[in-house]
């Protein structure tokens, strides 16, 4: 903690000790902070130093693109500091130096809760206003500087890493086959685009804040990039995927609700194909990236949870194998 606030100082030479307040915000790798100066809130966020896992370089030109974005203030946060290469990128003439690891970022401070399966599932006007949000996203014209295909920057550079592991420690040879051939064949299934257009490529609940008015904000782009597999279906095929793993899990019931509302709002039927080959695209990266988490941590408890979250990841890709394997009938509504 004491490192971290040594850190944050050196974002303004005018927080001092006796003048900022601070507050832990979580952050699974990064380590996120509330500050509070002279009556008004920043979120700091000290980067996950990995460069193997985020290149920020590409995210430093990608929020530099969000920044710029006027159709995109809506749902965004106010961008105030990017560091990289020790310059604020978001003020290219400043000649300040900043010493602080590259992707340290300042935005706005948003109050307000993050989106939730209840929210979801009870109120019918957040899944309007979600969808609206998406559209806003999708629509925006934005442009990143990286081309994303999930295929190759997340299924394949997982998968291979799993090569040095005793796999058969943890799932079986005969799973293990299939699965690579479930891969390409979700490869064939997903259209590829030419030029590609803007995605998230993580959208889960806790990436959507809602502040004042009910108004849903859009936050970390870590992964974001010019989907050229999948376009905006992998983002849509990403929410549903997320939320099967989680407490209560997705219903194809509710979803399909969802994507009808989402319909309306983009003003043509969402591909459901196309969305639900990208989940599985999406549960192969949990898979993958599931097991190299495991052989990668040394603690028992650690080991049993991602034993778990890999097995069950690979039952959900198998169930939902067999919906999309089976031809469309009445009364299928759980996956």
């Amino acid at each position: 903690m004491i490192k971290d606030i040594k850190l944050i100082r050196r974002l303004n030479k005018d927080w001092r000790p006796e003048k900022i307040r601070v507050k832990k915000a979580g952050g699974q790798t990064n380590r996120n902070w509330i500050v509070e100066y002279e009556n008004k809130k920043f979120f700091v966020r000290l980067p996950w130093e990995r460069k193997d896992i985020v290149d920020r370089e590409v995210e430093a030109k990608n929020i530099f693109a969000l920044s710029r974005d006027q159709k995109l203030r809506k749902i965004l946060p106010k961008y105030y500091i990017y560091i990289l290469h020790k310059k604020n990128i978001l003020q290219p003439k400043s000649k300040k130096i900043f010493i602080l690891p590259d992707g340290t970022m300042v935005t706005e401070y948003i109050e307000g809760k993050l989106f939730t399966m209840s929210l979801f599932i009870r109120k019918g006007e957040y899944q309007e206003k979600l969808a609206r949000m998406f559209h806003i996203f999708h629509t925006s014209g934005v442009k990143f500087k990286n081309k994303y295909n999930v295929f190759r920057d997340e299924i394949e550079k997982y998968r291979l890493a799993t090569k040095k592991y005793s796999l058969w420690l943890l799932i079986d040879k005969k799973t293990v086959l299939n699965f690579e051939k479930l891969e390409k064949e979700a490869q064939r299934k997903i259209s590829p685009l030419k030029k590609g257009i803007s995605t998230h490529n993580d959208f889960i609940f806790q990436n959507f804040l809602i502040g004042k008015n009910s108004r849903i904000f859009l936050l970390d782009f870590e992964y974001a990039g010019q989907n050229i597999k999948g376009g905006i279906f992998y983002d849509f095929g990403f929410l549903f995927a997320d939320n099967l793993f989680r407490n209560p899990p997705i219903t194809l019931e509710l979803f399909e609700k969802f994507l009808k509302v989402a319909d309306k709002i983009y003003k043509k039927p969402l591909d459901r194909k196309q969305i639900y080959w990208s989940a599985i695209a999406a549960i192969l990266v949990m898979f993958w990236w599931g097991i190299v988490r495991y052989f990668s941590v040394k603690n028992k408890k650690e080991k049993k949870y991602f034993k778990n979250y890999v097995l069950k990841r690979a039952k959900g890709i198998l169930k939902l194998y067999c919906f999309l394997s089976k031809e469309n009938k009445k009364g299928v509504r759980t996956i």
